[in-house]
């Protein structure tokens, strides 16, 4: 299969101390804000490299998300209350770049900004771990659960995340972002086809049969043109590498397609549409492809002509997509539970009073 992968690069952001002086009243509330200061740069450190260990972001990603989830929900002693906004949503400001626009930023005073940015990033991570693990010159079974496992995981996320980036006003609004609907839609798309690669690579292994293989390329080459045209009315300047991968993984995968289709129809007796289906020339030259669509025309022609003298079509059989099993689904992610640092006590204890005058203008995009 294609063991390599185009990734964009992680998301960077500014520095946030999370000192708001006067409003902590208790050491428990300092408490709690040096260590959302400690665990957000040790989680962004961590992303840094692609080669960490899996368990250790995870962990990182989801007691920074736990701890900071005081600033996102309120704490009352009524738990049914607890997906209020809390009353800190807006005290910090945080600034954000994106995966495709460079050195354009975009801030905002909101702690769903910082959520929303946070989960991207480790979806970004998780598909470049991925990518990692598949770059190995051997690449074994337990390695291939991982990435596949990892990229469930990062589409997951980001489908959280499209269901939420209206949470914050008009973060969707910015052409090219990491919330521009388009830009998520793309992700999705590209890592939900990723992961079935693995999946199919999987089911060559094991000799299942040429038909589902042949419909699992075809569905896995679909996801790839449709993360493409997702991608159609942005600014190319910025897209067309991207672009430009995933338009030939979709290449690769409906070469494979026809490839099984070739070998079914072959199973079928049916030579002559078989040797359409696997001429070399009608393909992309592809190192691991081509000796399969070769053996695959020898064998077509080879008993076409002894046995069988079927005309041989101009036009190849229609691939048939939605494979009965073998499609990958994401991993459903949420938002992790609120740290039990947080009680009403301590919620209560943060003194808004005498914060200044929180920002609540619209999303900010800054060069």
């Amino acid at each position: 299969m294609a063991h390599w992968f185009h990734r964009n690069p992680i998301k960077a952001t500014e520095h946030v101390d999370f000192q708001l002086k006067a409003i902590l009243t208790t050491s428990q509330t300092s408490k709690i804000c040096n260590e959302l200061r400690l665990r957000r740069s040790h989680l962004l450190e961590h992303f840094k490299s692609a080669s960490n260990d899996v368990n250790v972001l995870e962990d990182d990603f989801k007691q920074y998300l736990s701890l900071f989830g005081g600033f996102v929900f309120a704490i009352d002693h009524d738990k049914g209350n607890d997906m209020k906004t809390s009353k800190l949503a807006t005290l910090l400001r945080f600034r954000w770049s994106n995966s495709m626009l460079g050195m354009v930023v975009t801030e905002v005073s909101d702690s769903w900004y910082e959520v929303l940015n946070i989960c991207v990033n480790m979806a970004l991570w998780l598909s470049k771990h991925a990518a990692w693990i598949a770059a190995k010159d051997e690449v074994f079974e337990g390695d291939a659960k991982k990435a596949h496992t990892c990229l469930r995981r990062a589409t997951g996320i980001l489908i959280y995340v499209r269901e939420n980036a209206d949470r914050v006003t008009g973060l969707t609004s910015f052409p090219g972002s990491d919330f521009d609907q388009a830009v998520l839609t793309a992700y999705i798309n590209q890592f939900t086809a990723e992961a079935q690669e693995i999946t199919m690579a999987r089911a060559i292994e094991l000799k299942h049969s040429p038909s589902l293989i042949t419909a699992l390329a075809y569905e896995t080459s679909h996801l790839f043109i449709q993360a493409d045209e997702s991608l159609g009315k942005l600014d190319q300047s910025l897209f067309r590498k991207w672009r430009f991968y995933l338009q030939l993984k979709s290449q690769i995968y409906t070469a494979y397609a026809y490839a099984f289709l070739g070998e079914n129809l072959l199973s079928q007796n049916k030579c002559g549409d078989a040797v359409i289906t696997a001429k070399p020339d009608s393909h992309l030259f592809f190192r691991r492809i081509r000796p399969l669509l070769e053996r695959q025309m020898e064998k077509a022609e080879r008993e076409n002509g002894f046995i069988y003298h079927q005309k041989v079509p101009d036009i190849c059989p229609e691939l048939e997509r939605k494979p009965t099993f073998g499609l990958v689904q994401p991993e459903p992610f949420t938002i992790p539970s609120i740290s039990p640092l947080w009680t009403p006590i301590v919620y209560g204890a943060f003194d808004i009073s005498k914060a200044k005058m929180p920002d609540f203008s619209k999303v900010k995009k800054k060069l």
